[in-house]
C-alpha cells in the first residue's frame, strides 16, 4: 500500500510539474504565487504532514478493523542426553521435530472503541488537510506582498530617476539665466540642492530595489541578484465593492479554521463518548482461529486441514481495572470539560473571523478608494507642474514654487504606486479571510 502510495504521488508530481522560468521571462502574479508555493518550507512540511497523517489513518484502519495473522515456527537440530536432562548429547543435522502455527483473530466487536478510534483519526486527517489549506493560504499572500513590493520599488526607482533627470534640466536652466543675470544665486543654489536631494533619494530606492530584488528571488530559490521582468501593464482588477453579509457567511463556511474548529468538536464529541464507554463494562466478541502442523525424525507429519485446528468465537465482558470508579469518574470529568472547551474555542473563533473579515473588508474599501484618489491626486500635480513650469521658464515664478510642486508630483506617484499595490494586497487578503483560495 506504501509503495503504491508513493508512486501515485510520484505520479502525481510529474503530471503537475513545471519548468522554472527563465532569467528573461516575465514574471506574473500567478506564476509568481506557484512557484513560490512549490519552493515553500511551511508548504511542504503541511503536505508532508498530510502523508504522514494519512499513512498514520490507513495503518489504524488495518489494525484495529481488518484481522490479524500470525505465524510463528520453531526447529529442534539438537538433544540433550538422556541420562543428564540439563547436558548436551549431539547434534542432530538431520532431525526435522519442527513445528509451525499459523493463525488468524478479528475483533467482532468492543462496544464500538475501535469505530470511535478511526473515526478520531480520520478527523486528525481532515485537520492536517486544513492545516495544509491554511499553509497555502498564507504562503500565497506573503508572495502577493513580496511580488509587489519588488514591484513597487521598481517603479518608484523609475520615478526617482526621471525627477533626477528632471532636477538636473532645471540646474542646467538656472545656471544659463545665473550667468546672464535672470537668475538670483539662492535660485542656483536651490535647484542644486534640490538635484542633490534627487540623487539622495534615488540612492535609497536603489537600496530598496535590492533588497526588494533578494526577497523576490530567495523565496523562489533563484540567485539573489538575478533580473526580474514584470509585466509592461498591470491593471489593479475589478473596482467593485464586495459585499460584507456574503463575505461573512463564506467565512463562516468555507475558511479552513472553521473547518478545522468542527473537526475538533466532533473530536471533543467522539473521546465524551469514549471515556463514557470506558467508564463501564466492555462487551467484545472475537474470533480466534490456528492450525498447527509439527513433523519429528523418522516420524510422519501432520498436514494442514481443519481437523487439527483450533477456532471459535469468544464473548467475554470486562469491567474497569477500579472497582471503586474514581478514575472512571475523573476521565468523565476531563472529557466533559474538554468538550465545553471545544465550544468556547469555536466560539472565540467565530468572533475572531467576524472581526478580521469586517477589517479586511475596511482595508480593501479604503484602498479601492484610494486609488481613485490618488490617479486624480496625480493628473492635477502633474498638470500644475506643466503650468509652473512654464511660469518659471518665463521668469514669473521663484524657484522655491517650481520645487514644491515638483515634490507634489513626485509624491503623488508614489501615492497612486501604493494604493495600486494596497488593492492587489488587499483584496487577496480579503478573500483569504473569507476562505476563498487565492493560491490556485
Amino acid at each position: 500500500m506504501r509503495f503504491l502510495s508513493l508512486l501515485t504521488l510520484i505520479c502525481t508530481g510529474l503530471g503537475t510539474s513545471h519548468a522554472a522560468p527563465s532569467e528573461n521571462a516575465v514574471w506574473t502574479v500567478s506564476e509568481y504565487v506557484r512557484l513560490s508555493l512549490e519552493k515553500a518550507p511551511s508548504v511542504r512540511r503541511a503536505q508532508d504532514s498530510l502523508v504522514a497523517a494519512r499513512a498514520r489513518q490507513h495503518s489504524t484502519f488495518a489494525a484495529l478493523m481488518l484481522p490479524s495473522l500470525s505465524f510463528s515456527a520453531s526447529i529442534n537440530p539438537a538433544k540433550l542426553a538422556r541420562a543428564n536432562r540439563f547436558s548436551f548429547g549431539a547434534w542432530r543435522p538431520s532431525a526435522n521435530d519442527w513445528t509451525l502455527s499459523p493463525g488468524a483473530s478479528w475483533n467482532l466487536f468492543n462496544n464500538f472503541k475501535d469505530v470511535i478510534t478511526n473515526r478520531t483519526r480520520a478527523l486528525s486527517t481532515a485537520s492536517t488537510s486544513e492545516d495544509l489549506e491554511a499553509a497555502r493560504q498564507s504562503q500565497a499572500l506573503a508572495a502577493l506582498r513580496t511580488y509587489f513590493r519588488l514591484l513597487r520599488a521598481d517603479r518608484i526607482l523609475e520615478v526617482a530617476d526621471r525627477n533626477l533627470d528632471v532636477q538636473k534640466q532645471n540646474y542646467a536652466l538656472t545656471q544659463i539665466r545665473y550667468k546672464n543675470g535672470m537668475k538670483s544665486l539662492f535660485d542656483l543654489l536651490k535647484t542644486e540642492t534640490d538635484w542633490r536631494s534627487a540623487e539622495l533619494n534615488r540612492e535609497n530606492r536603489i537600496a530598496d530595489q535590492s533588497l526588494a530584488r533578494f526577497q523576490f528571488n530567495i523565496a523562489v530559490e533563484r540567485r539573489e541578484d538575478a533580473p526580474v521582468v514584470f509585466p509592461k501593464e498591470l491593471t489593479p482588477g475589478t473596482t467593485d465593492l464586495p459585499q460584507l453579509d456574503h463575505g461573512m457567511r463564506a467565512a463562516m463556511m468555507d475558511r479552513p479554521e472553521i473547518k478545522r474548529s468542527a473537526n475538533d468538536i466532533e473530536t471533543a464529541d467522539l473521546s465524551w463518548r469514549r471515556a463514557k464507554i470506558d467508564a463501564g463494562p466492555t462487551l467484545a466478541l472475537n474470533f480466534s482461529y490456528s492450525d498447527p502442523v509439527s513433523g519429528s525424525f523418522r516420524a510422519p507429519t501432520s498436514g494442514f486441514g481443519l481437523n487439527d485446528a483450533a477456532y471459535g468465537l469468544t464473548l467475554s465482558l470486562a469491567v474497569p481495572s477500579s472497582l471503586n470508579f474514581y478514575s472512571q469518574a475523573k476521565n468523565l470529568i476531563a472529557a466533559r470539560a474538554s468538550w465545553r472547551q471545544s465550544r468556547e474555542t469555536r466560539t472565540a473563533l467565530h468572533r475572531r473571523i467576524r472581526e478580521e473579515v469586517f477589517n479586511a473588508h475596511i482595508q480593501l474599501v479604503r484602498a479601492i478608494r484610494s486609488l481613485e484618489i490618488a490617479r486624480r491626486k496625480e493628473d492635477i500635480s502633474k498638470q500644475n507642474l506643466e503650468l509652473i513650469k512654464e511660469q518659471y521658464e518665463g521668469g514669473s515664478v521663484d524657484v522655491i514654487r517650481l520645487s514644491q510642486v515638483q515634490i507634489d508630483y513626485v509624491n503623488a506617484q508614489i501615492e497612486r504606486l501604493d494604493a495600486f499595490r494596497d488593492v492587489h494586497i488587499n483584496r487577496a487578503a480579503y478573500r483569504r479571510v473569507i476562505g476563498e483560495p487565492i493560491w490556485r
